[in-house]
């Protein structure tokens, strides 16, 4: 890369990045493309280009969108629930500056994989990023007019979810959270009762290559009974494993960690001080980003 191509890398990656990793639910494919963004950009004479941000959204964009018509199919006849592969944010990373934790969490992600890529794309631009239609209409190749239509049908859509905002301090949520930890690692199922919602539901992604449900899981009871059997699976390791509370996807959660590698990854949605749906990632293939903690 050039000289003005890795000053422009340095400027816009984490939001690029942000934007493909919400339109792709996926952080391998989302570095993927904003790299391969950055190589086209290198060859092609953009000095001339006025507003290359946004020229740059619209290249990363585009490339989402061909992928998700690509991707379609193993979507569907993926094995189980299908989940995002889990982001790790830290402190200091830039891509957190750029990122609403709203707007990555499991929850939103899910509700983005129900739109069609365009209408994907116009949600993101617009509810996300706050990209004006005029924008929004460049970056797609579509009329404002277009644009607005599909905002608004998809705003419908995400009504839900804001109905459900947690209103409570996000510190309160978090006790939550850690007290749920606690008490799987304890194996107190009682407390771990009080602390789910009546309604609760658990999806667990395991892509057929190791222990989840194939289908998501309603009911206190039900979810109770797979946690015990999910924690005494990783009870049978030679040594413990390690629990390490980190930022995924903008909210708290925690690893399960084996001997070398990354086994579990949980994210949680929190409403009136109970956990409403709890999300498991256990597919390897979808760990392989996620580094090891230090303890």
């Amino acid at each position: 890369m050039g000289r003005d191509i890795q000053e422009l890398y340095s400027q816009f990656q984490p939001l690029l990045f942000t934007i493909a990793y919400r339109m792709l639910g996926t952080v391998s494919d989302a570095e993927d493309i904003v790299h391969d963004v950055y190589v086209q950009a290198s060859v092609k004479k953009l000095e001339h280009v006025e507003n290359k941000k946004a020229y740059l959204c619209k290249m990363v964009t585009n490339k989402c969108i061909d992928h998700l018509k690509s991707a379609r199919h193993k979507r569907e006849v993926y094995i189980g629930p299908w989940l995002p592969e889990p982001l790790v944010l830290e402190e200091n990373d830039p891509v957190s500056e750029v990122m609403n934790g709203e707007a990555v969490s499991f929850a939103f992600l899910l509700l983005l994989e129900t739109l069609k890529p365009v209408e994907r794309a116009v949600f993101i631009l617009r509810e996300v990023l706050e990209y004006d239609y005029s924008t929004i209409s460049k970056v797609l190749g579509r009329s404002e007019p277009s644009c607005r239509k599909v905002f608004s049908r998809v705003k419908s859509k995400f009504s839900l979810l804001n109905e459900e905002q947690e209103k409570a301090p996000v510190s309160r949520n978090n006790e939550v959270i850690q007290s749920f930890a606690l008490a799987l690692h304890e194996g107190n199922t009682q407390k771990i009762e009080e602390l789910l919602y009546k309604d609760v539901t658990l999806y667990s992604d395991g892509g057929g290559k190791v222990y989840a449900a194939l289908k998501p899981i309603h009911s206190k009871n039900l979810v109770v009974r797979f946690l015990a059997k999910l924690l005494a699976q990783t009870q049978k390791a030679e040594k413990p494993p390690l629990v390490k509370e980190l930022n995924i996807n903008g909210g708290i959660g925690f690893l399960i960690v084996g001997e070398d590698n990354v086994k579990t990854v949980f994210s949680f949605h929190v409403k009136k001080g109970q956990i409403t749906n709890i999300y498991i990632v256990r597919n390897p293939d979808k760990l392989k980003h996620v580094p090891l903690p230090a303890f």
